[in-house]
């Protein structure tokens, strides 16, 4: 049975943060043009400050990404700690255990064994020092993750560069299924989740129904502060050892140097797939800015779920205001300033569009039409075909969607409902969009989890219909302007975050990923012109 936990909640002046700082931190994320989706702040254990930012939800869960990695390493902790057996050594799994005893088969079937095969170990991996380097363009769908892994060249000896790398991370779900014969999920379930009161998560995986690791895993917010509390109070939740304290204290403190990184929080040491703040305290953290940092310090938590590609804009928020708010004791309660407070999380919403005067004429003119949408040749050349989708979701999906065949609008009382069919026929979606100024909810079925959508969209006063379709459990939307001309339709794809900044952020990320100045030039040339192919302008007609 399912157990129930819910942190403590409390006034922030009661545990010495005064509400004034926490709206100047909602007040610097819409400064700085972060598009925050939520944040929870956390001190000597109890929730003091709270908000999601409409149509976000508290109980629908959201993209980790690379946050994802502090749970795969913490199963490898669990694994290390219950001294679970090696079968081709007969020895105890520890940090010094090669990963080709873990796989000998695998290893044993290489293309080309490698001196360095014999080296690679859990340590190195945990650390990011694996020195493999991994295609960043294949195909997930279409591959044996353990076998490309095991392939893949070395571009230095284990152990001595730091390289950052999603699949150490997959490996480790790997080698917890290969030593017990249980997923991750099912591996943490009692260890971890059940005494946190985590709902099994979703999570991402391969073929062979092994979790990504790296990436792929979705939590709510408290659920998030819940994992990063028991981290921060030296693995106890609720007065229970949950997570070795032994494992707490090495994953959390500088393992090695990662200076090469290019963001100030980025180079300031990096744990057992845990990063250090330049602040104090350590961080687990996923692209587009979800971070979790613990601040051992200042007993303090605080977490953030948003759709910002740029992360230290995110982190400079946080760091603005945090650790300076912090005081000894508990202050005086300000009952107006948090009731202030209190109003503002009550409201807080992204941006959305304005409700405009229907075209009454337009919409019976076009309602219920199919439109069939024609291919875009780039966009399946490059893997990347126009989806209902945004990129920050098919990019790091095993599921990949893509080629909008048709589209069709049936126009009701203050909505619509805009159907589409994607992959020659094998997707067929039905959402709901307001049109008074509201969001209208709604389920999709595509991609790599169930999504519950929040679909808005208004007349322009150019006569285009303009439509946002946001999936609450990522981190973008999908927009849409329409034109309608006589039998014929334009569609102008877009996205939020803009995917000019998440190329930007990219080519940053390919650099420090990959040791090749050949492929880092090539990258640069290939980003600039992804968003001509990911927000292409497609046509059709009725």
């Amino acid at each position: 049975m399912e157990k129930t936990v819910s942190l403590e909640r409390c006034t922030p002046e009661s545990v010495g943060i005064s509400s004034a700082d926490i709206l100047r931190l909602m007040d610097t994320f819409r400064e700085m043009g972060i598009e925050n989706h939520s944040f929870m702040i956390l001190r000597h254990g109890k929730v003091c400050a709270e908000a999601w930012a409409h149509p976000m939800r508290p109980e629908i869960p959201h993209a980790l990404y690379s946050f994802s990695k502090s749970f795969a390493a913490t199963a490898i902790g669990f694994a290390i700690d219950e001294k679970i057996t090696v079968p081709a050594t007969g020895e105890a799994l520890s940090l010094d255990t090669r990963l080709k005893d873990i796989f000998p088969a695998e290893f044993a079937a290489k293309k080309k064994p490698h001196p360095y095969d014999d080296e690679l170990k859990i340590r190195h991996m945990l650390r990011m020092q694996s020195g493999k380097q991994m295609n960043l363009l294949a195909d997930k769908a279409k591959i044996d993750w353990v076998m490309d892994y095991i392939n893949a060249p070395f571009n230095a000896k284990p152990g001595t560069y730091w390289n950052y790398c999603n699949e150490n991370s997959f490996m480790f779900c790997a080698a917890i299924h290969k030593l017990t014969g249980l997923t991750v999920n099912e591996f943490l379930t009692p260890r971890l989740y059940e005494p946190l009161g985590i709902s099994e998560p979703l999570w991402e995986r391969n073929q062979e129904g092994i979790e990504a690791g790296g990436w792929g895993m979705y939590l709510t917010t408290e659920e998030m502060a819940k994992f990063m509390q028991c981290y921060m109070d030296g693995g106890k939740f609720m007065g229970e050892q949950v997570i070795p304290a032994w494992w707490v204290a090495e994953a959390g403190k500088k393992q090695v140097d990662n200076s090469i990184e290019i963001q100030p929080d980025n180079k300031a040491g990096y744990g057992y797939h845990f990063w250090l703040n330049k602040i104090g305290g350590f961080r687990a953290d996923g692209m587009f800015s979800q971070h979790g940092l613990a601040l051992p310090e200042y007993d303090a938590v605080i977490i953030t779920t948003s759709g910002c590609p740029i992360e230290q804009k995110d982190m400079d928020a946080i760091c603005s205001v945090f650790p300076a708010a912090f005081s000894d004791g508990a202050l005086p309660e300000d009952e107006e300033k948090y009731a202030l407070l209190q109003e503002r999380c009550r409201t807080y919403a992204l941006e959305k569009l304005s409700a405009m005067p229907r075209r009454p004429e337009e919409e019976k003119r076009i309602n219920k039409k199919v439109y069939r949408i024609h291919k875009k040749p780039v966009g399946n050349i490059s893997g990347f075909p126009a989806s209902m989708l945004a990129m920050p979701i098919t990019f790091m999906s095993t599921v990949k969607t893509g080629n909008i065949d048709k589209l069709r609008f049936v126009f009701k009382e203050n909505e619509l409902r805009m159907n589409w069919v994607e992959q020659g026929g094998k997707i067929r979606e039905c959402v709901p969009i307001g049109l008074d100024g509201e969001y209208r909810y709604g389920k999709l079925n595509m991609g790599p989890v169930p999504f519950t959508t929040a679909g808005i969209g208004c007349w322009n006063e150019d006569g285009t219909l303009s439509i946002s379709l946001r999936p609450l459990e990522a981190v973008s939307a999908r927009t849409m302007r329409i034109t309608f001309d006589e039998e014929k339709i334009t569609v102008k794809m877009g996205e939020s975050p803009a995917v000019s900044t998440i190329a930007e952020f990219l080519v940053a990320a390919f650099e420090v990923m990959v040791s090749s100045k050949f492929l880092v030039k090539s990258a640069e040339q290939a980003f600039k012109v992804v968003p001509k192919v990911l927000d292409p302008t497609l046509h059709g007609k009725f």
